[in-house]
């Protein structure tokens, strides 16, 4: 079988075989499950005792935007939009947590899976939050085709989602089959965010009284059966020896005090870390409350049901953006609550300090933070089947609403999970994201992410220990 070793794949006849293998898939229910409002925390346990594919992981419900006085809808990216805080237990230890996982998981996914072709494939993930398309068909007119229905006037009621993407731990665990049986318990903890991450109807009129309801929620996950008695005796060999080690990745975030924007304005963190592999600065708004969603006419004072416009109606038409920055003008391509825009305009240039010594030569423009961030992601200059949101059109909507700056100090490839980020060596790595403005304009809430290798070691008798 390894005679064509040496030579090309596409020369080789080798067959690798695998026997003993199957899978099915089975449900996991959280200890809340219905009438789930902002604020609230759900906690799921894992099936035990067998083997789990977390790559296939996936979070449904159905969810509805309630208020007294106007209709709101769910923000684009749908539940993962709502997740304040990720926690993961492992045998009653604590793993992994995540704070502001939403405003993270919004900016890696404009820079680095927002296209446009991913719009259609991710529908249940709220990639256009701008229409839905209903599942019952016009027979009345004998068309029989789904109605698209504007989420810009009407409410949402039991909108079905998923959440199929993650970041940190369960997607980037370095073995993605898990034995729940080496582990004992694992549990997933989730706590919501507030109703303001939601969008309104069109009017400029402020909304209040609202919130929003997730209902049947529930996993599901591949269970994996293999009944290879070697696979489970070299298991159990290195489990009595030396221990199992699973290697992930995570992010440690860091929230700032309100700044205004001025010449100089630096934010400061402090991490301990044997890998530090990413340092991600973003940015909120300070006033964040429910508002109109961020797209081009819809907070306009004249704004009506039939005068405000879809994404795909004002993208593939040419729709002028007007961009003055007014609350009667913004908007744009972003497609997205106002909770999560990033406001840059009027960035000069920004850095990176760690203990007091720069990260690069000289302090950044727009455009080289720009293409910074694509080789952080993993572009690596090679980003030609990679994409980013469809709005981030240009410098001038990069900087009004995406905004990230992030700096990669891990070595970046796919082939293997490697640990490879800056050492502290036990001790603290001091931390400072410096940037400037020529304008003063608005002020900004900072977040500082740094994003790091752990390992999580298995010893016998279900020992956890989690090595930073």
């Amino acid at each position: 079988m390894e005679q064509f070793g040496s030579f090309p794949r596409p020369l080789a006849y080798a067959i690798k075989e695998l026997s003993g293998f199957s899978k099915s898939t089975i449900r996991a229910n959280p200890d809340k499950w219905d009438k789930v409002i902002a604020g609230d925390t759900i906690k799921v346990a894992l099936p035990n005792n067998t083997l789990i594919d977390l790559k296939s992981l996936t979070l449904y419900c159905k969810g509805s935007g309630t208020t007294s006085a106007k209709a709101v809808h769910f923000p684009r990216l749908g539940v993962s939009s709502l997740i304040r805080t990720l926690s993961i237990y492992v045998n009653g230890n604590l793993v992994e947590r995540i704070d502001a996982y939403n405003v993270l998981y919004n900016k890696l996914y404009d820079m680095d899976g927002g296209g446009i072709d991913q719009v259609a494939k991710r529908h249940l993930e709220n990639a256009d939050p701008s229409v839905t398309i209903s599942t019952s068909t016009s027979v009345a007119t004998g068309s029989g085709n789904p109605s698209i229905t504007s989420k810009l006037a009407t409410s949402t009621t039991d909108r079905k989602f998923v959440v199929s993407n993650w970041i940190g731990m369960l997607g980037t665990i370095s073995t993605t089959i898990i034995d729940t049986n080496d582990l004992n318990k694992v549990e997933i903890e989730i706590t919501f965010d507030s109703e303001n991450t939601m969008f309104q109807s069109t009017s400029i009129t402020r909304v209040t009284g609202h919130n929003y309801e997730l209902n049947d929620i529930h996993f599901l996950v591949s269970k994996i059966n293999f009944n290879n008695p070697l696979y489970y005796q070299l298991k159990a060999s290195k489990l009595l020896s030396s221990g199992l080690t699973i290697g992930y990745q995570t992010y440690i975030a860091s929230k700032g005090s309100a700044v205004a924007k001025s010449t100089s304005v630096n934010v400061y963190t402090s991490v301990n870390s044997t890998s530090l592999d990413q340092l991600i600065f973003t940015m909120t708004p300070v006033e964040n409350t429910t508002s109109n969603l961020l797209l081009y006419g819809n907070w306009d004072a004249s704004s009506t049901a039939t005068n405000a416009y879809e994404f795909n109606r004002i993208y593939n038409s040419g729709v002028t953006t007007a961009d003055a920055g007014t609350d009667a003008t913004i908007g744009g391509f972003y497609n997205q609550s106002r909770y999560f825009r990033s406001d840059a305009v009027g960035l000069t240039s920004a850095s990176w300090e760690i203990n007091n010594t720069p990260l690069m030569p000289i302090p950044l423009q727009d455009y080289e933070i720009f293409q910074e961030n694509l080789i952080a992601l993993g572009y690596n200059n090679i980003d030609m089947g990679s994409g980013i949101h469809a709005g981030c059109v240009g410098l001038g909507n990069f900087l009004k609403y995406y905004f990230v700056f992030i700096t990669s100090l891990e070595m970046i490839q796919t082939d293997a999970f490697y640990k490879s980020g800056m050492n502290g060596l036990s001790s603290a790595l001091n931390i400072c994201a410096k940037l400037s403005f020529s304008s003063t304009d608005s002020s900004f809430v900072p977040y500082i992410f740094a994003k790091t290798t752990r390992i999580l070691q298995i010893n016998e008798g279900h020992s956890i220990a989690v090595i930073v």
